[in-house]
């Protein structure tokens, strides 16, 4: 039986068995020129051929194609890549993505493998997902499995798809990485740069990294042109102070620019350097640090290489900034700087003697000798090391270790494109160290004495790597003695680098030293003239058809004097909040919120919505706030938020939920410009955003020409500055606060223009001429109160009186007013180091 069992099992495995030498020896037998011959004679005679015949060949034709088609779609993207790293620069290539690998990148001999990811793959899909990933995507991986951190820059280079490539000033491609963390780190690699790469014959996106992880392609859903150079931030009337000139570095937020306050006091939103000094007209140097640079900058970069041998990013911007200021030598600046943008003009001043019209440079935290933090071969020792060896060889715990490696290579992310020229022994830093002084230009040096983390490495070896994270010598970016510098009056206070220009006493220290030595003028006491009778009579007949005029139009009695008095009393205090920027007021029948750069706040000071808020709209005795992550909504019943709606608004920098018709308003901004969208309906381009109001439970936006309302299922122009322009044949500043009640219209504009308009009869009267404030119009009691950050007066609804009397505010300045009561408001004010919510009556 078990004979016949085996038999039988031998058979069945010899008829599996395919003899391939019978098949491949088979071949051998073939004509295949006789096969040629008669495949060319049946197409040529393809007519006349049986309907079998030409059946078999088609599919014949057809079954070659395909497997062509499948052999050049499908082998590239499983195909693998080995990247061996020896002593000498290597080069590898796979598909779209291209890497350069310097001389002694890694301490020794190591390989890697690179392999795209498998598109329906989960770990694609979720990279795709939360990243928003184009095209492939791949992985590097470390054959040792030893993941380290190089001790120079690799570059990484991902091909362009020529489609979404809309020109040379655009810049709308990154370079995105994802780490092997669960969930995984994804962000986009700063300081890309976007150039025709000719040995590759191709258009590339470049970036450094020092670590190999997942690597691919980010394209901008909504491609800008992008420009450089110096910008207008905050524009005032000229006066005998100086422009504030900003040059920021890596830190963002050294603009002062808030985001959610555009509909407050000018086109560019809430401001904390406007806070300090208002008067000033205040601008940017605006360069690709972090973001991406265009081919059109790259080709100048490339450019001024070739014509002085400096590849040198700072040179190279140092040089175009002094061209700038060049440019401007009618307008006379205090500059304000951060971080790497210090060195920046210190290099163009220092060596461009001939500018002028700089009074003064302002450094915050300035690296004049350089920093250890972005130093790859102190990165390379503390690199995803064990924390027991950490500890045990540099006595920092594990959460210590933590803070320090993610505070280190999130520096060495942003400043990758720079590193080299930012070290203490850079020829750039000793460069610039032996350029004089400016004698004509005050210098003020700001700089913190305690680190952005905390850390204890005083008495370990890593002191000598990052002093600049030890107490009472760095504030986390620099060291003391590295933001020194001969000649300058020099500033330390207890803070880190990233809260100096947002603090109270840093600001008021700032404020008193850039308003030395400018002049005031006396004004003349005003006499009655000499010139003849007849210049006499003119000037009356012009009063007369000025008030013939005025007659006309009149809509409301204009006051004969004006009185400084005391309109508000302040009553009760019911908040004080420090650690924010701004705040919006928000009185939801008695339950009182503020809504501010640091989340939602109430009365008592608790933090009852720690989000980051892209946009407030109050309805209905509801509050809908709309953050990063969708959309969340709180009554005056209530103490608590509810999450309504689940949505991903990263993208957008303002978002306003419309209940009831549950559509989105999207605010982006270019240039201080807002391009405005429902949903994907675009409503406005190009335009001064103020705000969005809600009057009567309609829908209004406060465009700088033109107020829209929305009704039924559009967006309608109410009024328009060319129309009322058309009326009264005067131009005026653009539109900054908007209320309607019966059939009148104000409106409130940038110069100081109080403006009605009677939609009956088409009147329009200039009420307000810089005798009123520009910021906020608000309705108390049948009294129209124009609120400015300084100044408050009301115009009589009922009556149709501009009664004159005014309150004029030297002690602090108007954040935000809401309604609180009848004959009373509540009042957000910056007072001394913080912000104070304040019941006022009247």
């Amino acid at each position: 039986m078990a004979k016949k069992k085996k038999e039988k099992k031998e058979k069945i495995e010899k008829k599996r068995k395919i003899d391939f030498r019978k098949i491949f020896g088979g071949l051998k037998n073939i004509n295949f020129k006789k096969l040629i011959n008669n495949l060319l004679y049946n197409i040529k005679n393809f007519k006349h051929l049986e309907r079998k015949k030409k059946i078999k060949m088609l599919g014949g034709f057809l079954l070659i194609i395909l497997i062509f088609i499948g052999s050049f779609l499908i082998i590239p993207r499983f195909a693998t890549r080995k990247l061996k790293i020896e002593r000498n620069a290597k080069s590898a290539s796979i598909s779209n993505l291209f890497l350069y690998v310097p001389p002694d990148a890694f301490q020794y001999k190591k390989t890697f493998t690179i392999r795209p990811l498998k598109e329906n793959s989960a770990e694609y899909q979720n990279l795709k997902t939360m990243g928003n990933f184009y095209g492939p995507i791949y992985t590097i991986i470390p054959d040792d499995n030893k993941e380290e951190s190089s001790l120079k820059p690799i570059k990484i280079k991902y091909r362009i798809p020529m489609d979404l490539y809309y020109g040379d000033s655009f810049n709308n491609f990154s370079i995105m990485y994802a780490s092997d963390d669960d969930p995984p780190i994804i962000k986009k690699l700063s300081g890309c740069e976007i150039f025709k790469d000719e040995s590759l014959g191709t258009y590339v996106v470049q970036a450094n990294t020092f670590h190999f992880s997942k690597f691919g392609l980010y394209v901008d859903p909504a491609p800008k042109e992008v420009s450089f150079g110096l910008k207008t931030l905050i524009e005032k009337p000229p006066s005998l102070e100086p422009d504030l000139l900003l040059v920021p570095g890596v830190d963002n937020n050294f603009l002062g620019f808030v985001p959610n306050t555009q509909s407050i006091n000018n086109i560019y939103g809430e401001n904390v350097w406007s806070l300090y000094f208002p008067n000033r007209t205040i601008w940017y140097y605006k360069y690709p640090l972090l973001e991406t640079k265009p081919k059109s900058y790259m080709d100048a970069f490339f450019g001024y290489f070739i014509r002085t041998g400096s590849n040198s990013y700072l040179e190279f911007e140092a040089e175009r900034f002094a061209l700038e200021l060049k440019t401007k030598q009618n307008k006379q600046f205090d500059i304000i700087t951060q971080g790497i943008g210090s060195l920046i003009v210190r290099y163009a001043l220092e060596k461009h003697p001939e500018i002028k019209n700089v009074r003064t440079i302002s450094m915050f935290s300035p690296p004049n000798k350089g920093i250890n933090t972005v130093n790859p071969i102190y990165f390379n020792i503390i690199y995803k090391k064990s924390p027991e060896i950490i500890e045990l060889t540099y006595g920092l715990n594990k959460e210590e270790y933590n803070s320090l490696f993610l505070n280190i290579s999130s520096k060495m992310d942003l400043i990758s494109a720079y590193y080299k020229e930012l070290l203490p022994d850079s020829d750039f830093i000793k460069k610039i160290n032996t350029l004089p002084r400016r004698k004509d230009i005050k210098y003020y040096i700001y700089t913190g004495t305690i680190p952005d983390i905390n850390i204890h490495i005083k008495n370990t070896k890593l002191a000598t790597f990052y002093p600049e994270f030890i107490n009472g010598y760095g504030d986390g970016l620099v060291t003391i003695e590295s933001a020194k510098l001969d000649g300058a009056k020099f500033y330390t206070f207890e803070i880190p680098y990233n809260k100096l220009f947002s603090d109270n006493d840093v600001l008021k220290i700032l404020q008193k030293n850039l308003s030395l030595g400018i002049q005031k003028v006396a004004v003349p006491e005003i006499k009655d003239d000499s010139f003849p009778e007849t210049k006499k009579a003119i000037e009356e007949t012009k009063v007369k058809e000025k008030l013939k005029k005025e007659e006309i139009s009149k809509i409301f009695e204009k006051p004969q004097n004006y009185e400084n008095i005391k309109l508000l009393n302040f009553s009760e205090q019911l908040l004080y909040l420090e650690n924010i920027i701004y705040g919006k007021i928000y009185n939801l029948n008695g339950n009182i919120l503020i809504a501010s750069n640091k989340g939602v706040f109430d009365t008592d000071g608790n933090n009852i919505l720690n989000k980051n808020v892209l946009g407030s709209l109050e309805y209905k005795n509801r509050l809908y706030i709309t953050t990063n992550d969708g959309i969340y909504a709180i009554d005056n019943s209530s103490y608590e938020f509810i999450k309504i709606r689940n949505i991903d608004f990263n993208i957008h920098d303002n978002v306003f939920y419309l209940p009831e018709i549950r559509k989105y308003i999207y605010v982006d901004y270019s240039n201080g410009l807002a391009k405005i969208y429902e949903n994907n309906n675009l409503i406005a381009d190009k335009v001064i955003f103020n705000s969005l109001k809600v009057l009567n439970n309609n829908f209004y936006l406060v465009l700088g020409d033109k107020i829209l309302k929305r009704t039924k299922d559009k967006w309608e122009t109410v009024i328009t500055k060319n129309g009322i322009k058309n009326i009264i044949n005067t131009d005026f500043g653009y539109f900054t606060d908007y209320y309607s009640q019966s059939y009148y219209i104000y409106l409130l504009t940038s110069d100081y223009k109080l403006i009605v308009y009677n939609t009956k009869n088409h009147k329009v009267q200039i009420l307000g001429n810089t005798d009123v404030g520009k910021f906020k119009l608000i309705e108390n009691n049948n009294r129209l109160w124009i609120f400015d950050r300084n100044y408050v007066t009301y115009i009589d609804l009922e009556n149709k009186i501009f009664p004159g009397k005014y309150q004029s505010i030297s002690d602090y300045n108007i954040i935000d007013v809401a309604t609180y009561k009848k004959d009373s408001f509540l009042l957000l004010i910056k007072k001394d180091r913080g912000f104070e919510l304040w019941i006022t009556d009247y």
